[in-house]
């Protein structure tokens, strides 16, 4: 999936002029926390609503003289980090923890056309990974050579358990863990199978009434 699937395409935006207050209140009307700072089109800088709060104390926002005088130029951040609609969303999230940053401004031929933050990007992970529907997850560790993903894949589903999705993540020793998102509340048919082919498996088989 690409960034351009998840961003968000009608973006509020500032001027470098604008005051603090007229930038704290589009954060506050429209809950968002990211504003990028456009002066004649072009992207010269993005202020957050941290920003906004580092500036002025809460407790004189609204009533300070200085933020209803104060330029957003002098408190947004001019060195922003972009992305482009078409890089992965995934690529786009490595920068957001490689950098510590929260939203990136999406441009496209130096014009801004979007904005991605970080919430779109844990949305997009929780409906991927299935965890919005009734489903049970599994985790189980496999040896990282050989086709033991496939067999894991193959033993759920002649368990008649339906797989909603499935990531893999490097484990200690070399061995790797599948994450899978099964789709009943009820996976010990599945946990049983997997274990029956000598696979560890959390959560552990329930006891099973006699």
């Amino acid at each position: 999936m690409l960034v351009r699937d998840v961003m968000h395409s009608e973006v509020v935006t500032v001027a470098p002029g604008d005051t603090l207050a007229r930038a704290f209140a589009l954060t506050r009307e429209r809950g968002i926390r990211h504003l990028p700072v456009l002066d004649e089109g072009a992207l010269v800088g993005i202020v957050s609503d941290r920003d906004l709060k580092r500036a002025i104390p809460p407790s004189a926002i609204g009533v300070a003289p200085e933020f209803a005088s104060t330029a957003v130029a002098q408190v947004m951040t001019r060195a922003v980090i972009t992305t482009g609609p078409t890089v992965a969303v995934e690529e786009a999230a490595r920068v957001m923890v490689s950098e510590k940053v929260s939203a990136l401004p999406v441009t496209e031929g130096g014009r801004l056309v979007g904005i991605v933050t970080e919430t779109d990007v844990v949305a997009l992970l929780v409906r991927a990974l299935g965890a919005s529907e009734p489903s049970s997850r599994l985790e189980v560790t496999f040896a990282a050579t050989g086709s033991a993903l496939a067999e894991i894949v193959r033993t759920v589903e002649d368990a008649g358990v339906p797989i909603g999705s499935i990531v893999t993540l490097a484990a200690a020793r070399g061995s790797r863990e599948a994450v899978l998102r099964v789709m009943t509340i009820d996976p010990r048919r599945a946990v049983n199978a997997l274990a029956g082919k000598g696979y560890a498996v959390r959560p552990e088989p329930r006891p099973t009434a006699p």
